[in-house]
């Protein structure tokens, strides 16, 4: 049966395929035909990398520190271009040290494709050698399509206000409140808690972006981080109480209903500028209101306390300047920086090396046979060359099948329009096209295909062009797969393993921060670190689980991972409980505590050593009655804590029994 027409239907595909690519399509023309015509053809090339930096920084605010960089590391880049064109020599030493450290510094497992556009300059620049009198017009050049790159981020910027107001942090202020609604009603909403924790993912990645060498986050990163600490709060909150417990009078009912209230008017109202309001709305519902529970009370009090903190701090920090009292644990040791140069299993390391060595090898060849055109063969190879082994089979693939489809296109094009006009209508067609098309399709690779045969052939002969294009993409393919396969590989299954791994230190690195304050004050800066990275392991360990494993891995894992942040929630409530009260506790020489701390580090390390090892020696039954903390009784919600983080190993403990065989 065939579907019938539906021009409706056609003009909405249109409408969302075109209409958000229309930017980077004017600006991809516009740079390119005004360097045609004030830098000539030879600096053409600069509109590719150019206009996929607008292309990845469009949807972001408008940071001129951040631009600043961007422009920095650009020139730099350009000068390592052109001085790897100099000799055989210097092609050698800046093709391997430029990708390596553009990787290295700027890349890793969470972020792996922040070294691309510069990648992409660094490779562009080399296809079209230039003299060094030709170097300031080059640069003249670059900073002409700079110029207009920032031009145009602004003003897209103010044309579509995309100016952050904190977006997830508003719909997890929805999300509470419609999880209160939900749990007076009696309903189910497990759905709604799946969601706030993606939401939390997506912090959690925000906070991690907004860091740089030295410092942990921008003041918005901060402050992503501390409603992310709500949310994780307000999560274990509503695992952790049942209804029963939570909603037992009508003054139970009517706690919730004023405090969905409240979060409603935060959702609506938060703002960078004066939040006063809202928090005294706050202060006065904990002064006034309590539940039956007395646990319950303080559990929730601990999270409104959060919730007015980052209020208040919201007006007082700087969106995008670094909050100078978070430092990266590591920031100071140079040392270990350095020596982390030399870590093969590091995920950034790996690739730096795979991407080194390749560029490297290509462009030798080039400089050594100068051949013609030999240029596509390290073109092609960057390209198809991914962080992970399987994107780059991918990329291999969607390569060669749309350069075939592509220059099969060029060679129909090309035969009928032999002007140099006709060529640049063909591109500038092709590039509303590439632009549009996913950019992880075949099709795309077709458009990029016919964009660069449109110039080749003005200079070179079809068929001659052709067959060359066929011969490099085959050799870049060939390259890049010896080199997927035997030049430290990083695939989707052994950093799934490394995640898991990871996830386990992270947990006995907590523990060890927490021991801490038997003898001092544990370092909030490396706390904070290790509960991002906790929560950015987990989102990969999930990546993974959804789209690779099989359905018996897949339902231990989907145990594994909630139980995980779980005991990640007990461990940093357990922290902010100890460091509000530290005044009011005599840690150094309390018998309970240091039980505590050694159950909790023993377990920890049983459970690294379970999962990771697939062996299990025994079982660590915890003691029933280990919530008894004498003296510290009257802290009900501290002993529910410390008794549910130990409750909560032995629940990975026998989880790890039921694990299928990997």
């Amino acid at each position: 049966m065939i579907k019938q027409f539906n021009l409706n239907d056609f003009l909405m595909a249109t409408k969302r395929k075109w209409i958000p690519a229309f930017p980077t399509i004017f600006v991809s023309i516009f740079i390119f035909l005004t360097v045609l015509k004030g830098f000539g053809i030879r600096y053409v090339i600069l509109t590719s990398f150019l206009t996929l930096l607008f292309q990845t920084r469009r949807l972001q605010d408008f940071r001129p520190r951040a631009i600043l960089k961007t422009c920095i590391i650009m020139y730099l880049v350009c000068i390592g271009a052109f001085l790897a064109t100099r000799s055989l020599f210097t092609c050698i030493i800046f093709n391997f040290f430029i990708p390596f450290f553009v990787v290295v510094l700027l890349t890793d497992k969470f972020n792996p494709k922040a070294y691309f556009v510069y990648g992409m300059e660094f490779v562009f620049l080399q296809l079209t050698p230039i003299t060094a009198k030709d170097l300031p017009k080059q640069l003249l050049a670059l900073t002409y399509g700079m110029t207009i790159v920032v031009i145009a981020l602004y003003l897209f910027s103010k044309l579509i206000k995309r100016k952050r107001h904190y977006g997830t942090v508003r719909k997890g202020m929805k999300n509470l409140s419609i999880q209160l609604e939900k749990l007076l009603c009696g309903e189910d909403f497990s759905s709604d808690s799946t969601a706030l924790t993606q939401m939390m993912y997506h912090m959690n990645q925000v906070i991690y972006s907004s860091r740089n060498y030295t410092y942990l986050a921008t003041g918005y990163g901060k402050i992503n981080y501390y409603f992310m600490l709500l949310f994780q709060r307000f999560q274990y909150f509503m695992h952790h109480f049942s209804r029963k417990e939570l909603v037992i009078t009508e003054e139970d009912r009517t706690y919730f209903l004023k405090l969905i209230h409240i979060f409603s008017s935060i959702e609506k109202e938060m703002n960078p500028s004066d939040n006063q309001k809202l928090n005294q709305q706050l202060n006065d519902f904990i002064e006034n209101h309590a539940l039956s529970s007395k646990k319950a009370t303080e559990a929730m009090n601990q999270i409104l306390s959060i919730l007015i903190y980052a209020l208040s701090t919201i007006t007082m920090v700087s969106m995008h300047r670094p909050e100078k009292d978070w430092k990266v644990p590591s920031s100071s040791n140079w040392k270990t920086i350095i020596l982390s140069f030399f870590q093969l299993d590091r995920f950034q390391i790996r690739f730096a090396l795979r991407l080194a060595v390749v560029l490297c090898i290509s462009f030798t060849f080039c400089f050594a046979t100068k051949l013609n055109h030999a240029y596509w063969y390290p073109m092609s190879a960057f390209l198809m060359l991914m962080p992970y082994a399987e994107e780059s089979r991918m990329k291999i693939s969607n390569r060669i099948i749309g350069t075939c489809i592509g220059l099969c296109i060029t060679f129909i094009l090309t035969g009928i329009f032999t002007s140099l006009n006709s060529h640049i209508v063909i591109i500038l067609i092709m590039t509303c096209f590439m632009y549009a098309a996913p950019i992880t399709s075949w099709t795309l690779t077709m458009y990029t295909t016919c964009y660069g045969m449109s110039l080749t052939t003005l200079m070179l002969d079809r068929e001659e062009a052709i067959l060359l294009r066929l011969l490099y993409v085959g050799l870049a393919a060939i390259t890049t797969i010896l080199a997927n396969h035997f030049l430290l590989p990083n695939t989707a299954e052994s950093e799934f393993k490394k995640s898991v791994n990871a996830l386990f230190d992270i947990d006995v690195q907590l523990i060890k921060e927490l021991q801490k304050w038997q003898t001092g004050k544990p370092d909030m800066d490396v706390f904070r670190d290790l509960i991002v990275h906790s929560n950015l392991m987990s989102n990969e360990i999930q990546t993974y689980m959804n789209q690779n494993m099989s359905a018996e891995e897949k339902d231990f894992y989907k145990q594994l991972l909630p139980i995980n942040r779980q005991l990640v929630s007990e461990m940093e409530q357990l922290n902010s409980y100890l460091n509000k009260r530290k005044d009011q506790l005599d840690l150094n020489n309390n018998l309970l505590f240091n039980q505590l701390f050694q159950n909790l580090a023993d377990a920890t390390k049983r459970i690294r050593v379970s999962y990771t090892t697939n062996q299990l020696n025994g079982s660590i039954m915890m003691d029933k009655n280990l919530h008894t903390f004498g003296p510290l009784d009257d802290n009900l919600y501290f002993n529910t804590l410390a008794f549910n983080c130990m409750r909560t190993t032995n629940h990975l403990i026998e989880l790890s029994t039921m694990r299928p065989a990997s």
